[in-house]
């Protein structure tokens, strides 16, 4: 019994592939309440043409034929909204009005023009202002007949037995379509909001992937220009040193795949350290600590993040196309933080701690972490800093110690004492 009631429920709300929003809500109220119109006229038409009632059986058998024509032609013409409107809004009151003057009020019939009225309002193809005031028409039209059967005489005596009959048909049918449209229309509702709450989750776990979750919550908010000073971060750049040859032998798949390997191990080691990852520029990968949230211990999350970075870099390149050469520098300063673009959001960073960072990872070498004075200064003795050489580049605002480059050991994390390692082998 619950599996035919199931499949019942399902063929009741089945709609062709690819129909979704208010052409499946139209769809589903007019498919099969034509038929069941066309039923109901048929036991009407029988009833009537019983009980001599010529005019109206015969009026109840035309208009069987109408709702089978329009049940076949219908989803083949795509629904003509004339033929609908003609149907709810001329056929049912002016049936409703000749069944309550032939029958009386007993037989129900002028309870018919709430059908429609209900259609109306759930029915997306008027506005409110027209769905209200058909609605309300429809309703006076119900309680006019109403009123009519009261202070009027039936123009045809029918048996008790009949006008019983007629009377359980009628209000079935009324309160039938009444569930009817209105739970296809709840049905529908629900389905439509599901399908919303899918699309905000998802458009929401895009904008958290590109923006930061308090820098989302100020664009959502409606704030138009999104930037921030920031006095003191620490700016990692990441670059793979032999990717320009690595791919001059790779195929598009093949160079795609490894760096979505790579940066997806790099955006996963971001996370553990709560750093964001501001972009990725070809084989190069920008990350920073101490933005949007201050941090205090900034440099050395930074140096940790690093290292863990050239870790991975090692072990990944066993799963990618090519060997992962992994060079990184590090810079510590002020920056401006903010969001730009229209379409394509992009929370960026500027200034000369930027710029800075980028060039030690330039002047670096495979398998190193390369730093300026900025960073070594903030770093506690877990960390050993040996000067390396002085770069050629142009000096920024920072000034001459901004140019001095260092390479960054960390201490063994195994063992105490003096120990030094790096990428876990001992090297003191």
């Amino acid at each position: 019994m619950s599996n035919l009631i199931r499949r019942t429920i399902d063929f009741m709300l089945w709609t062709p592939p690819g129909m979704e929003g208010k052409e499946a809500r139209y769809y589903m109220f007019h498919r099969l309440g034509q038929w069941v119109a066309g039923f109901t006229h048929a036991l009407w038409a029988i009833t009537f043409a019983v009980n001599g009632v010529t005019v109206m059986a015969y009026y109840n058998i035309a208009v069987t034929l109408i709702f089978a024509v329009y049940g076949y032609f219908w989803p083949l013409r795509q629904g003509p909204m004339w033929y609908i409107h003609l149907l709810y809004f001329v056929e049912i009151p002016l049936h409703a009005l000749l069944g309550t003057l032939f029958t009386g009020g007993a037989a129900m019939f002028w309870l018919f023009p709430l059908v429609p009225a209900t259609a109306c309002l759930v029915t997306p193809q008027f506005s409110w202002a027209r769905k209200t005031a058909i609605c309300t028409a429809l309703t006076v039209c119900a309680i006019s007949f109403g009123v009519l059967a009261i202070i009027s005489q039936p123009w045809v005596i029918m048996p008790e037995a009949a006008i019983v009959f007629l009377f359980i048909i009628n209000t079935t049918s009324v309160c039938s379509a009444l569930v009817f449209y209105l739970g296809i229309n709840q049905h529908l509702v629900e389905v439509a909001e599901a399908g919303l709450k899918r699309e905000y989750e998802r458009a929401e776990t895009l904008l958290h992937n590109i923006l930061p979750s308090p820098i989302a919550l100020r664009l959502k908010n409606g704030e138009r220009v999104i930037a921030n000073e920031h006095r003191e971060v620490s700016v990692i750049f990441a670059d793979i040193a032999n990717f320009t040859t690595a791919s001059s032998q790779l195929s598009a798949s093949e160079l795609v795949e490894s760096l979505d390997l790579i940066f997806t191990e790099f955006d996963n080691l971001a996370d553990t350290f709560d750093a964001e990852k501001i972009k990725t520029i070809g084989d190069a990968y920008m990350v920073v600590v101490g933005v949007p949230e201050e941090k205090r211990n900034h440099a050395e999350i930074a140096i940790e993040l690093a290292t863990e970075m050239l870790s991975a870099a090692e072990t990944i390149s066993s799963r990618t196309h090519f060997d992962v050469n992994l060079r990184v520098g590090v810079n510590s300063g002020p920056v401006v933080a903010g969001v730009i673009g229209k379409r394509k959001f992009a929370y960026d960073l500027w200034g000369d701690a930027v710029n800075l960072a980028s060039r030690m990872e330039s002047q670096g070498m495979p398998g190193q972490i390369i730093v300026t004075e900025n960073t070594a200064k903030l770093l506690s003795d877990r960390f050993t800093v040996t000067p390396v050489r002085y770069s050629a580049y142009k000096p920024t605002s920072d000034g001459p110690e901004a140019r001095l480059l260092t390479r960054i050991v960390p201490r063994c994390r195994h063992q105490t004492g003096p120990k030094l390692c790096i990428h876990g082998e001992c090297l003191l």
